[in-house]
């Protein structure tokens, strides 16, 4: 991965560093891991005339997938369900140019904090069996993503007094106090292709039952700029 690297030295300014002999710099780390944690969105959709029936469906449905990730061991705080959503239908009349009633669609969304990931593949694929339609991407995790970050703040900022230093080798000058520190972190959550051997899944492609799940790695990163004072 290519980096622009921003590296400038302000001897001359109209802000808050005016008539002080400054270096800017930009620090750069980042940290691949193989995650072990994952968030799963699903849902069912059902579309009918009867809307007491669609509820009966979606109800069935959402309590068997619960059966479902209770087998499996999931915790019931590491489930996320909404509330029935139901929107009527209408389709257009060219003749009368009206709109009429074309029955409803019912749907309820369901979200999984998986902290086992050996379990996510037979998840995905039992999930379609018990009537769930609609599967999205996994969104892998770490569970030490704060330390990974809060590590990479040291390091960036590291390599920006390295760059810093660097820049002024040659000069009869050191750099003095950090007048200025900006920082920005990044996360690749979801790993390219060919790393994640997995796809979006829904009730037409469920017939493939000998899937494979390879996670990769996710990526963070963390860019500091730093703003340095330049001694004699």
């Amino acid at each position: 991965m290519k980096k622009l690297i921003l590296i400038s030295v302000l001897l001359i300014g109209s802000n808050a560093w005016a008539n002080e002999r400054t270096v800017t710099v930009q620090g750069y780390a980042e940290k691949s891991v193989i995650p072990d944690q994952a968030e799963l969105n699903l849902s069912v959709t059902e579309e009918g005339l009867s809307l007491s029936y669609l509820k009966d469906q979606i109800a069935d449905v959402s309590n068997a997938f619960i059966s479902l990730t209770k087998d499996l061991g999931i915790n019931n705080k590491d489930i996320q369900t909404t509330g029935i959503n139901i929107q009527p239908k209408y389709k257009y009349n060219p003749k009368t140019g009206k709109r009429i009633f074309d029955g409803y669609s019912v749907s309820r969304s369901i979200n999984v904090d998986i902290e086992d990931l050996t379990i996510l593949g037979e998840l995905i694929e039992r999930s379609i069996d018990v009537g769930i339609n609609n599967i999205s991407s996994p969104k892998f995790k770490a569970s030490n993503q704060s330390e990974i970050l809060l590590g990479l703040h040291s390091s960036a900022m590291e390599d920006a007094i390295a760059k810093a230093k660097a820049l002024l080798t040659p000069l009869p000058s050191s750099i003095g106090e950090v007048i200025n520190i900006k920082a920005s972190e990044g996360i690749t959550p979801n790993p390219p292709m060919p790393y994640m051997e997995m796809r979006v899944m829904n009730a037409d492609n469920a017939s493939d039952n000998n899937q494979s799940y390879e996670v990769g790695e996710i990526s963070f990163d963390q860019i500091i700029t730093a703003t340095f004072a330049i001694e004699n």
